[in-house]
């Protein structure tokens, strides 16, 4: 992203081209942060982990002036958790690729190349910065990778507890930590743009997501375990993977097809039941997460040729 934009003013036009799709990827972040949180308080039998990162991120959100010295704070708080977190008592990483990783590779990887040209906060961090490429060259390639780097890292081990008990969840509590500052961050910095862009006032954002919180734990609380009809995941699982849906193909498709929004819409339909049961039910049904990118990337050369020959 840092690299496609040549000038300010390709960025500007593009922002305000697709204000409505950046807006809605902002509503699906903060909707999945605060379901992750809600459940991860759930598992771990915290209940006021939503009401803490909520705190922290109101903290955050009113400190927003001083928004990169916090964000260095927090990253250097990260790093020092992923170091107590490799000093912990851990079974070994396990590396062994599962059969399928194939046909998942693909749509998420589609998913981070796309899916950030959307983000209201990467949008704020390129007008802000004085060389872009290098901001987003240093903030990709060394930052965040460093944090993904974490997450590989401690995904085994959360796996375990969310879906198998199998470990004390005082062993994760670095990752609890690390967690907690970086939803809180995310969440001000989301809240902070849609403000800062008059796309909701702070008081309708903060109802928003006071609701939807309630609405979250209420539904954690009443279905936590229940298998959904078709799926043999239970509901708080169904639901997590079911964001992956709106990274992996609602937007990065809107990208790629532009403004033909009928076309969009005939595109999404029919790579929906592909996508849906390669996430949702995943193993030997992952297959048709390639048929639907072989779908999506038949579109792309059909659209390049027929510019080309236009």
């Amino acid at each position: 992203m840092g690299f496609y934009f040549k000038k300010p003013e390709q960025q500007r036009q593009f922002e305000n081209s697709h204000k409505p799709a950046i807006a809605l990827f902002s509503y699906v972040t903060l909707a999945y942060q605060l379901f992750f949180v809600a459940w991860l308080g759930l598992v771990i039998e915290q209940l006021l982990l939503l009401p803490l990162v909520l705190t922290v991120g109101l903290a955050i959100y009113f400190s927003r002036t001083y928004i990169k010295s916090l964000a260095l704070v927090f990253y250097v708080l990260s790093i020092a958790l992923f170091v107590m977190f490799l000093n912990s008592d851990l079974p070994p990483i396990d590396l062994s690729a599962k059969p399928y990783w194939p046909h998942s590779v693909m749509p998420l990887a589609i998913g981070f190349m796309l899916s950030p040209y959307l983000d209201i906060t990467f949008h704020r961090a390129y007008k802000d910065s004085t060389n872009p490429k290098a901001s987003f060259a240093l903030g990709f390639g060394v930052f965040f990778l460093s944090l993904i780097a974490f997450v590989f890292y401690y995904a085994g081990s959360l796996g375990d507890i969310f879906f198998n008990g199998a470990l004390p969840a005082a062993i994760v509590y670095p990752v609890i930590a690390f967690l907690v500052l970086q939803t809180s961050f995310t969440i001000a910095a989301h809240c902070s743009e849609l403000k800062n862009q008059k796309y909701l006032s702070f008081s309708r954002l903060t109802t928003a997501i006071l609701a939807f919180s309630v609405l979250v734990m209420s539904l954690l609380a009443l279905l936590k375990g229940s298998n959904i009809y078709w799926t043999p995941l239970p509901f708080e699982e169904t639901v997590y993977k079911s964001f992956l849906f709106f990274y992996s193909l609602v937007f990065p498709l809107y990208l790629i097809m532009g403004q033909s929004k009928p076309m969009y819409l005939w595109i999404l339909g029919i790579c929906t039941p592909a996508y849906s049961i390669g996430f949702l039910l995943g193993g030997q049904y992952s297959y048709t997460l390639t048929i639907g990118v072989v779908i999506i990337l038949a579109l792309v050369i059909s659209k390049h040729r027929r510019a080309v020959l236009s």
